[in-house]
């Protein structure tokens, strides 16, 4: 239908058993007392590129650009290792777990992908990409000192090593329990290594 939305991004499933390795750390974590929103293991991904509200008749669009670039980009392994957090100790914002990929292929695609929507004419942050996994998201100065301790702590620690060779199309719905994604498309990673 010509006139709605559809709120969506681009992303990077994970494998179950790194799910489960990062809902132990949440578990951890929630011992901290800190107000965090924690989100749901489920839904725990890798965005490579959030496109925000989009007219449904650019998705066709934008789903044959992700066949282009990930036709072009080789299958590749990304590491998670570690946790942190974006904002000062005394005032975290979002705790994540780290991705390290080395060979440049996550790099590569991510920055495929973000051009291909800009070039179909969906306008970007201009935040450089720092590839992460949110855990959940910081709702008060509250227990924030008690938080970035536990995260500091050996206790909590995850390591583990995804087989990336898809990237999706996701829609984000909101509702008053979180946000609900679906896959809108899959693109299978093509390229010679």
């Amino acid at each position: 239908m010509s006139g709605d939305t559809i709120r969506a991004f681009m992303a990077i499933k994970i494998s179950e058993e790194i799910r489960t390795a990062l809902q132990r750390v949440q578990s951890r974590l929630r011992g901290s007392g800190a107000r965090v929103s924690w989100v749901d293991p489920g839904n725990i991904h890798l965005t490579l590129v959030f496109l925000g509200d989009l007219p449904s008749e650019r998705i066709a669009e934008l789903q044959q650009a992700m066949d282009r670039v990930a036709g072009s980009v080789p299958p590749f392994l990304m590491e998670v290792e570690g946790v942190g957090h974006f904002g000062g100790p005394r005032s975290p914002r979002v705790i994540w777990a780290g991705v390290v990929e080395r060979s440049g292929a996550l790099a590569g695609l991510q920055q495929g992908l973000a051009d291909a929507a800009r070039a179909s004419g969906v306008s970007l942050e201009s935040r450089p990409f720092h590839p992460h996994l949110t855990l959940g998201r910081v709702r008060s100065r509250r227990g924030a000192g008690a938080l970035t301790s536990a995260l500091a702590s050996d206790s909590v620690t995850v390591r583990g090593t995804v087989q990336v060779d898809h990237v999706h199309l996701f829609e984000s719905r909101l509702h008053p329990e979180g946000a609900r994604y679906t896959i809108l498309h899959s693109s299978r990673l093509k390229g010679e290594p």
